[in-house]
């Protein structure tokens, strides 16, 4: 038992807080015993036992005061922080339960007859002040079925000095008031199969036996499943709760009379309602095929919707601690004067009052009141965010009956910060002007924004997505083909957001290629890189026509093309890492092959670094060394003309930037040299770190023998008889000087994922250094790829296979990293970024989505740690 101070505590509790309840204190002892106990009881039965025992001594009266006092207990423990919501809500509803199988049992009804709880009684979720919702079922049909009914319900609505028991609502029973108040199992399920609507399956989600015969209520419960669930949702029934939902809001807005909608805590924005459709469209569309999504209880069902992996944890969690907020108060304000209401008071006085009952107090920087209002406003707006994305109301839609360009700036803004759009007031400005208008044009786009707002703010750059949509939307002009792919096909939709939401240099992309829209909206979606061969026809191809002095741009757009064609198969997910190095690489040597159409001497060009290992990546220059079997001035001239016409600047950009750095002598050598000179210095003069160089090279373009001779006759070099221990400690030394003094100053080593420990170069190396030692007496480890090389010293034991899959899952990882970062920021980067918008959207491009910035931080650093255990002692030595 609570001790009497306790019990005191708890009796001016409620004297504070509900007027009503305060009254009950004052005219009933047993009452004010009742707050001495532990706390109320928690289960069915025991209320049904002392509601049955309060019956049996006062009749009615008995009832109504019994009820009165125990939902004075629950009241008074919910108060004090010591009965959680859910406790509280089902306590309520056990509560009601019981009371209504005393009146079955008062009006001696038929064995048969059953009650089954809708709406938040049905759910165990009851306030303090609710309606119960029931609906009357009956195993057969006869008028003493009827008789039971109607007494059950004048016995519970009767008022009398006690006060009413409850206000009992049949209206969701079948024709609602025009319907028969009870129906057999037969009759309801006639109904529901022929005639029902479909917000009357969205009612019976809630549906539960609550008393009298459970044989029947568990039938009608059970036996309305499919109808509630079917294994296929159709777009008709999703578009007409959405309806439903709109005329909700819309009766919310006409009814707040002046005052604001947002007042409204159960059907203004960002309110009970709003998570309650978002999660009980949810359940309808995975019901079917997921019976554990099922629970009437909305926190329960939230809770299944996490677990099945249909709602994100972070939005599950959001949602969950504002349904127990916004319950919570609308608890209080009920129990204030025990009435049915859900708008925050309209006096100071009132606001004041709600905002101590909710834990408030003053401060020196803040009224308890506006403390309130701050917290309850950042719950409605996050709501609102998560009931945009989760139930998907688009944005323009409930306005295009009326005209999508009556949409105000100032409302359209709103909602784009609602959904994330970080410059608001720049897109709302912009974007009423696109679907302003009755044109064709814009008729198609208010059509696609609604959806592609939706999909952009699951993006990582939601804004940059949105400004190049609504570039190549004015681009397109009249031509609207392209635009129209996208109408009536989602998928192809959400494909177009999440390439423009990936940076805004693939909106400049589209922008150049718009014909590509045709290969985001297909069905089939991006094919996968075409091939070397295809690409040097296509290549030299689309020059042939040209005139000399539109041969540089008109390979400048072949290349810009054919780039964005991987970058969306890349993003499609039909390409991985390594087809998408390999296609980049298949690129470069088809631009080479032909800028080098029209030379008629023997030169070629070897590939080097990650064009010779076929694994570049968005940002890489083209590593490359020149050879000639000619006259050196004439090959002197191929070289020059060759790297200026692929990296010179044109109004259409570049080709690729080619870097010849690698050749001997550096910058200081020779642009292009014959084979005999790269052999006589190969043997002479080159360093050890410039036959590892070697490990690389494989051939790229222009005259086949001679590149391959050059590939053939340096490969002593690259995989010689024996690494010898001062080659092996020249190639170390470089390493370190490299990590030591390549890092940028003021960049965190770890960080850096090219140079820093575990990065790139650290699975470079120590590929390079196992191919430098044993590709002699392996020559199936003479591969130029680091990745395939991992294979095969995983295949020859040089690494264990833990090992092997460490350095692979890192290099992949890293290079799909470096890709992405590519492509939000537009420029090479080699670090992880530092500003947290940057971070985020890093995150979410790599595909985390809970905690994206956290998330990708602790999967990089576990990467490259676990990397760099595996390369240190490959590298500097197991000493």
């Amino acid at each position: 038992m609570a001790s009497e101070h306790e019990g005191s505590d708890l009796s001016s509790l409620i004297r504070r807080t509900s007027s009503s309840l305060a009254g009950v204190l004052d005219r009933d002892v047993a009452a004010e015993a009742l707050l001495r106990e532990k706390g109320p009881p928690i289960e069915r039965s025991v209320y049904l036992s002392l509601v049955r025992d309060a019956y049996a001594g006062q009749g009615p009266a008995g009832l109504r005061a019994e009820r009165r006092r125990r939902l004075l207990q629950i009241a008074a423990f919910d108060l004090s922080g010591d009965l959680p919501l859910e406790d509280a809500a089902r306590c309520l509803s056990f509560l009601a339960d019981a009371c209504l199988e005393v009146a079955l049992e008062a009006a001696d009804a038929p064995d048969d007859l059953a009650i089954v709880a809708m709406g938040k009684l049905g759910a165990l979720e009851l306030n303090y002040s609710s309606d119960i919702d029931v609906m009357f079922v009956a195993a057969g049909d006869s008028s003493d079925h009827l008789r039971a009914a109607t007494a059950v319900m004048s016995l519970l609505t009767e008022f009398a000095p006690e006060g009413q028991a409850y206000r009992v609502d049949a209206d969701l029973r079948p024709e609602g008031r025009s319907g028969a108040l009870v129906r057999s199992l037969d009759a309801y399920l006639e109904y529901y199969s022929r005639w029902a609507k479909e917000w009357e399956y969205q009612a019976l989600i809630k549906a539960r036996h609550a008393a009298g015969s459970s044989a029947t209520g568990e039938a009608l419960v059970a036996r309305t499943r499919p109808f509630v669930y079917p294994e296929d949702v159709s777009s008709e029934r999703v578009g007409a709760i959405r309806a439903m939902k709109e005329k909700v809001e819309t009766h919310a807005a006409r009814s707040a009379r002046g005052g604001s909608s947002a007042d409204d805590v159960k059907l203004g924005p960002g309110g009970i309602r709003d998570i309650e459709f978002s999660v009980q469209l949810l359940q309808l569309v995975h019901g079917g095929t997921d019976p554990s999504v099922r629970a009437p209880a909305t926190l329960d069902a939230l809770g299944a919707l996490v677990t099945g992996g249909y709602i994100a944890e972070d939005d599950g969690a959001g949602l969950g601690v504002a349904y127990r907020w916004l319950r919570t108060v609308e608890h209080r304000l009920q129990l204030w004067q025990e009435r049915q209401v859900h708008r925050l008071p309209g006096d100071e006085q009132g606001r004041a009052r709600l905002a101590r009952i909710m834990g408030f107090k003053d401060s020196p920087s803040a009224s308890a009141t506006e403390r309130f209002e701050g917290a309850h406003k950042a719950i409605l707006v996050d709501v609102r965010r998560r009931f945009e994305k989760l139930f998907y109301r688009p944005m323009i839609e409930s306005l295009a009956e009326v005209g999508a360009h009556r949409l105000s700036t100032e409302a359209l803004r709103e909602r784009l910060r609602i959904l994330g759009f970080r410059d608001a007031e720049r897109a709302a400005r912009t974007l009423s002007d696109l679907v302003a208008g009755t044109s064709r044009r814009s008729r198609l786009f208010r059509v696609l924004t609604p959806a592609i707002l939706r999909f952009l703010s699951d993006s990582p750059q939601p804004d940059e997505g949105l400004f190049s949509f609504l570039r190549i939307s004015e681009g397109l002009g009249e031509r609207l083909d392209a635009a129209a792919a996208f109408r009536d096909n989602p998928p192809g939709l959400a494909f177009l957001a999440r390439v423009l939401g990936s940076g805004r240099i693939l909106g400049d992309m589209l922008l150049q290629v718009p014909e590509e829209l045709l290969t985001i909206a297909d069905p089939d979606g991006p094919p996968a890189p075409k091939d070397r061969e295809r690409l040097v026809r296509e290549g030299a191809a689309s020059l042939k026509w040209r005139e000399p002095v539109d041969r540089l741009d008109g390979l400048r757009r072949f290349k810009r093309r054919e780039l964005l064609r991987i970058v969306l198969s890349d993003l499609a997910g039909v390409s991985d890492t390594g087809t998408v190095g390999a296609g980049l690489a298949d690129l470069a040597d088809a631009c080479l092959e032909a800028a080098l159409e029209k030379v008629e001497i023997p030169f070629a060009v070897i590939g080097m670094g990650k064009l010779g290992g076929r694994e570049l990546n968005y940002a890489s220059d083209v590593d490359v060394v020149l050879v000639h079997d000619a006259g050196t001035e004439e090959a002197e001239k191929v070289a020059a003309d060759l790297i200026t016409s692929l990296g010179s600047v044109t109004p259409e950009g570049i080709t690729f930037q080619v870097d010849p750095g690698l050749r001997p002598e550096g910058k200081a050598g020779p642009l292009v040299r014959s084979i005999d000179s790269y052999l006589e210095y190969y043997a002479r003069w080159a360093r050890p770190w410039e036959h590892q160089a070697l490990v690389k090279a494989r051939f790229a373009a222009g005259d086949p023998e001679l590149g391959l001779r050059f590939i053939s006759d340096t490969r002593r070099f690259a995989f010689p008889e024996r690494l010898s221990d001062a080659g092996l400690a020249e190639i170390r030394h470089l390493k370190a000087r490299m990590e030591r003094e390549r890092i940028p100053r003021g960049v965190d080593p770890r960080l850096h994922f090219k140079l820093g420990p575990g990065g790139t170069s650290d699975v470079e190396f120590a590929v390079q250094i196992l191919q430098l030692g044993h590709g002699h007496a392996h020559p199936e480890l003479a591969v130029t790829g680091t990745v395939p090389a991992l294979a095969v010293a995983r295949e020859l034991e040089l690494l264990t296979p833990d090992e092997a899959d460490r350095l692979t899952g890192a290099y992949e990882f890293l290079t799909r990293m470096r890709n992405r970062l590519f492509l939000l920021i537009g420029r090479p980067v080699d670090s992880l970024p530092t500003k947290p918008e940057e971070s985020e959207a890093l995150g979410i491009a790599m595909g985390y989505r809970h905690q994206p910035r956290q998330e990708l931080e602790d999967a990089y650093l576990r990467v490259t740690r676990r990397a760099r255990k595996v390369t240190e002692p490959l590298i500097y030595g197991a000493g």
